[in-house]
């Protein structure tokens, strides 16, 4: 699967002109749309949803990326993390094997399926994270870039270079 795009104002590279780049990110904008509904998580998240929710906005917002349209994949992203939490405080409680009796009468040792729903909520949770740039190869690019951005404004050669 191919890595996802890079929204343009985040985008260094030489694969694209500054002037693409600069248009692109004007584009990319006006799609992102109003973020005015941004703090109201959905009504149908519990506690730890909107916990999460919030917490996810919050350390978001510095990139100013989300709007309006991304709500149902931040409040997505954030029901699997409760939902992942909710199985853990369970599974802290229950055996993480339990026994079974198969058709003959016989015990049979079985994995506990709360550790099954999990697994599915986490590979939920990765697909979405992706989408959200949450991972860590993710973050790590985004730092690399902004470094790159200071670095950039801290030189006195670009500064003349770019008429600042």
């Amino acid at each position: 699967m191919p890595r996802p795009r890079m929204i343009a104002s985040q985008k260094k590279g030489k694969s694209e002109t500054k002037e693409h780049l600069t248009a692109r990110a004007e584009i990319e904008d006006e799609m992102r749309g109003e973020d005015s509904l941004l703090r109201q998580p959905p009504k149908w998240l519990d506690e730890y949803g909107v916990i999460y929710y919030n917490f996810m906005l919050d350390q978001l917002e510095q990139f100013n990326i989300l709007g309006n349209l991304d709500i149902p994949v931040i409040a997505q992203t954030a029901d699997c993390l409760s939902k992942m939490e909710q199985l853990d405080e369970y599974l802290k409680i229950n055996p993480l094997i339990i026994e079974t009796v198969d058709k003959l009468g016989n015990e049979i040792p079985k994995e506990n399926p709360a550790i099954a729903t999990k697994l599915k909520y986490l590979i939920q949770f990765r697909a979405l994270a992706t989408q959200l740039g949450l991972s860590p190869s993710s973050r790590a690019q985004l730092a690399e870039m902004k470094m790159q951005d200071t670095q950039i404004e801290n030189d006195p050669v670009s500064a003349i270079l770019n008429d600042d």
